[in-house]
């Protein structure tokens, strides 16, 4: 069989050539990943990284008011994995725009960008309100919805934003550092584990891998979180962000919140519509 020459190659949308010039298309710049290098190293290390303060007092003050406006009706959960005294609400892009600035957050683009090497997309972003009296959840891996065999690589980094200041006593989420990095049968020890404490405005990054929980909530009040995950663009989205967000609602958001939820062709092949971007829909 002849080979390929050097046209074909740029004209193959499958080629490695290709494929690696289309990975280049991000929402951070390599200028971005480089300012966050500290951070995603730890990241890739223990499984987390914590980066305090992001946002300051009048923005949290707007975010929780406009959490608990949209909370207000919402049913607590009804098993011990949702929590029975938790309340949980999803669809957030469509419901508000109150939190593009989050999602969109340089930095945490940057280092989910660096960690999974890869184009992303927003997969579920949603509030949690831990309320008083809740147990601790079960400890799990989020990224256990995809079903390939471990190791395997990263393919998915998870955000919580506090909204609340989070602390032992209201429900902080707790962490087995390290623990994403375990062989596939191996089981962690829960004497190390540590509760993510961070004040309000603050964000807890980590990978998808490692096993963490909701804390129990032994205090008199809340703890407020907004849960944003991020996945590899070629991998399906835990929140069918084309219904929930359909095109009269993108139509009105930022070109990058747009590219964020979906609308766009990833890796040159996945995701397109008659032979365009499905951007092309919201023109």
């Amino acid at each position: 069989m002849a080979s390929l020459d050097a046209h074909e190659l740029d004209e193959n949308p499958f080629s490695p050539e290709s494929q690696a010039a289309a990975n280049t298309k991000r929402l951070s710049s390599e200028a971005d990943r480089a300012a966050v290098a500290g951070s995603s190293a730890k990241l890739r290390r223990d499984g987390y990284v914590i980066l305090e303060r992001l946002i300051e007092s009048p923005r949290i003050d707007a975010i929780r008011a406009e959490a608990h406006r949209l909370l207000a009706n919402v049913p607590r959960g009804t098993t011990n994995f949702g929590g029975f005294s938790t309340q949980r609400l999803s669809n957030l892009v469509a419901r508000t725009r109150m939190l593009d600035d989050l999602y969109l957050h340089p930095q945490l683009l940057a280092i989910a960008e660096a960690h999974l090497e890869d184009q992303i997309q927003l997969s579920i972003a949603n509030f949690i309100n831990i309320e008083p009296g809740e147990e601790a959840q079960p400890f799990h891996r989020d990224d256990s919805l995809y079903r390939l065999p471990r190791p395997h690589i990263p393919l998915s980094v998870n955000t919580m934003w506090a909204i609340d200041d989070f602390t032992p006593e209201n429900g902080s989420t707790l962490l087995i550092p390290g623990s994403h990095l375990l062989a596939p049968r191996e089981v962690p020890s829960t004497g190390d584990v540590m509760t993510a404490a961070m004040p309000a405005g603050s964000v807890l990054i980590y990978d998808g891998s490692l096993f963490h929980a909701g804390g129990a909530n032994t205090s008199q009040t809340c703890r407020l979180g907004t849960s944003v995950i991020y996945n590899r663009a070629w991998l399906r989205q835990q929140e069918n962000q084309f219904l929930g967000v359909p095109p009269e609602i993108a139509k009105t958001l930022p070109r990058d919140m747009q590219k964020l939820i979906g609308y766009w062709v990833a890796n040159n092949f996945l995701g397109y519509l008659n032979d365009q971007s499905p951007a092309r829909l919201l023109d």
